[in-house]
C-alpha cells in the first residue's frame, strides 16, 4: 500500500509540474499558433501520447481548424486541416462543448480514423464563458490509452482558456489595427491626391515646392518649375460639356504622368486646367527640354477639340528656373513661370516659353 501511495504521489507531482509548465508556456506571449504548438508539444513530451492536437473554431465557415499538432504516427491531420463543426469526435466536441472520452474507438460511429487504426480518443473543449474557443484532442492506436487522463486534460483546458481568449482578442486587435493603418494610409494618400485626375494636388505641391526650394538653397543648386495650361479649355467645356471637360483633364493628366514616370520630376494639379511640374537640380534649358516633351506628348494624344486651329487639345507651358536664396518662397518660381506661360499664350499657344528672368 505504501508503494502504491508513493506511486500515486509521484504521478500527482508529475501532473502538477506539467500543469505548471503549460501555465508558463501560455503566458510567454499572445501569439496564438506558437502558443498552442508549445502546449501540444509539452503534452506529447510529458505523457508520451502518440498524437496530440489542438483545433480552433472558424465560426464564419462553421468549421474547426487544426492549429497545432504533434504526432509520432502517420496521420491525415496537419496544421490547417479542417472539417465541419459537428463531424467526427473533434467536430462534436467543438459543437457541443462537451468532453468526449472514447476508450475503444475501433467501431465508434463518431470516429473519423485519420490515424488509420485509431484505438482510443479523448477530446476536451477549451471553454470561456460557455463559448468553445478550441478543442484539445489526443489519439492513440492503443485501446484505453487515456484512462485516468480526462481530468488532467480538462484542467489544462481550464488553465489556458483565459489566455486563449486573450490571445484571440489580441489577434483581433492586431487585425483591426492593421485595417486602421491601411485606412489611414489610404485617407492620407487621398488627402494629397487630386480626386479627379489622380495626380498630386495643390496641397502636395505646396509642400514639395517649399522643401525643394529649401534644399536647393542649402546646396546652392538650381530648381525649375513648369506651369502647364490646357489651351482653350473654357471653350472646350462650353462646347463639349463639363463631363467631357473632366475627361479631358483626366486624359491630359494621364499623358503628363506617363511621360514623367520613373523620373525625378514631380507632377501636381495646380488648379482648374493648370498643372505644375517641379524639377530639382535642373536649369531652365533642361526644364524647357522636358516641357517640350510634355507638349509634344499631349499634341500626339490628339484629343479632339473643334474650336482650335489644330483640331485637337494642346497645352502651353511656362518654364522658370533659379538658384534660390535661403528663405525664398514659391513665388520666386511661380511668378516668372506664369509670365512665361502668358507669353506662350499670346504667341499662339501650343508652345513652351522660358522666363527671361527668375529672381532668387
Amino acid at each position: 500500500m505504501a508503494a502504491t501511495g508513493w506511486i500515486d504521489e509521484a504521478a500527482a507531482l508529475r501532473q502538477l509540474l506539467t500543469l505548471n509548465r503549460i501555465a508558463r508556456i501560455a503566458v510567454q506571449d499572445l501569439a496564438l499558433q506558437p502558443m498552442l504548438q508549445r502546449i501540444v508539444d509539452a503534452l506529447h513530451e510529458e505523457f508520451a501520447w502518440e498524437f496530440v492536437a489542438c483545433a480552433t473554431i472558424d465560426r464564419e465557415r462553421g468549421e474547426f481548424v487544426c492549429a497545432a499538432v504533434c504526432s509520432t504516427l502517420e496521420s491525415e491531420v496537419t496544421v490547417g486541416y479542417r472539417r465541419a463543426l459537428g463531424t467526427g469526435v473533434v467536430g462534436r466536441c467543438a459543437a457541443t462543448g462537451l468532453t468526449i472520452d472514447i476508450d475503444d474507438a475501433r467501431h465508434h460511429p463518431a470516429v473519423i480514423d485519420t490515424l488509420h487504426g485509431t484505438g482510443s480518443e479523448l477530446c476536451v473543449p477549451i471553454l470561456h464563458n460557455g463559448e468553445v474557443l478550441a478543442v484539445l484532442n489526443a489519439e492513440s492506436h492503443a485501446i484505453g490509452a487515456f484512462r485516468g487522463q480526462r481530468a488532467l486534460l480538462e484542467t489544462v483546458a481550464d488553465q489556458i482558456a483565459g489566455i486563449l481568449r486573450a490571445a484571440n482578442l489580441f489577434g483581433q486587435l492586431q487585425v483591426a489595427n492593421a485595417q486602421l493603418r491601411e485606412a489611414y494610409a489610404a485617407l492620407e494618400e487621398l488627402s494629397h491626391n487630386d480626386s479627379l485626375t489622380g495626380v498630386a494636388n495643390r496641397r502636395s505641391f505646396d509642400s514639395w515646392i517649399a522643401q525643394g526650394l529649401a534644399d536647393a538653397a542649402a546646396n546652392d543648386r538650381p530648381i525649375a518649375l513648369l506651369l502647364i495650361d490646357i489651351d482653350h479649355f473654357k471653350a472646350y467645356n462650353d462646347s463639349y460639356g463639363h463631363l467631357a471637360g473632366d475627361a479631358c483633364l483626366q486624359q491630359v493628366a494621364g499623358v503628363l504622368a506617363y511621360v514623367l514616370e520613373g523620373g525625378r520630376a514631380r507632377l501636381a494639379r495646380y488648379g482648374g486646367e493648370e498643372f505644375v511640374v517641379i524639377l530639382a537640380d535642373a536649369d531652365d534649358q533642361e526644364a524647357a527640354r522636358l516641357a517640350e516633351r510634355l507638349r509634344l506628348a499631349v499634341e500626339a494624344r490628339a484629343l479632339a477639340h473643334r474650336l482650335t486651329g489644330i483640331g485637337h487639345v494642346t497645352v502651353s507651358i511656362g518654364v522658370a528656373a533659379c538658384v534660390p536664396s535661403c528663405g525664398a518662397g514659391a513665388d520666386v518660381l511661380i511668378a516668372p513661370a506664369d509670365q512665361a506661360l502668358y507669353r506662350a499664350k499670346r504667341a499662339g499657344r501650343n508652345r513652351v516659353s522660358i522666363a527671361t528672368t527668375a529672381p532668387a
